[in-house]
């Protein structure tokens, strides 16, 4: 009896491992939605800086951890790059790994985006297509992006 039940957990948890979520589509594909954790109003946004930004760059400012209750001296900070920035209809995301930001332009070119998971993003869209940044989560980034498309 021990042996079969612990066949049947063994089975379940190999298929719980399998079916893992899929990862958002590529922010540069397919209509965008809005989700419910997309930062700004639908409202107060422009369709003047939509468009594809390619990504730039990410410089890690961290120095400890940037989340309350996340601990003291954090210092797993990598480095990533992020998929390219998407603004449609003024509403902007972009991904990094399987996390998607979004949230909607101001009039005044002004971005802040949010993820489902707590992090942020507050930048601003220059007249020259440039996009620069702060993501803040458990670590601190400076990103850039230019409009490509």
């Amino acid at each position: 009896m021990k042996l079969s039940l612990l066949l049947c957990v063994s089975v379940l948890a190999v298929c719980g491992c399998g079916a893992q979520q899929s990862s958002p589509t590529g922010a540069a594909t397919g209509p965008m939605t809005p989700t419910s954790y997309a930062a700004g109003s639908a409202a107060n946004t422009t369709t003047a800086f939509d468009g594809t930004y390619g990504f730039g760059a990410a410089q890690n400012i961290s120095r400890g951890n940037a989340l309350p209750g996340g601990g003291e001296n954090f210092s797993t900070c990598p480095n990533y790059t992020a998929s390219p920035l998407v603004v449609s209809n003024g509403l902007a995301q972009f991904d990094v790994l399987n996390i998607r930001f979004q949230g909607y332009v101001t009039p005044q070119g002004s971005l802040e985006m949010r993820t489902g998971v707590g992090q942020k993003f507050e930048g601003q869209i220059n007249p020259q297509g440039a996009i620069t940044g702060r993501v803040i989560g458990a670590c601190v980034y400076d990103a850039t992006w230019k409009k490509s498309a």
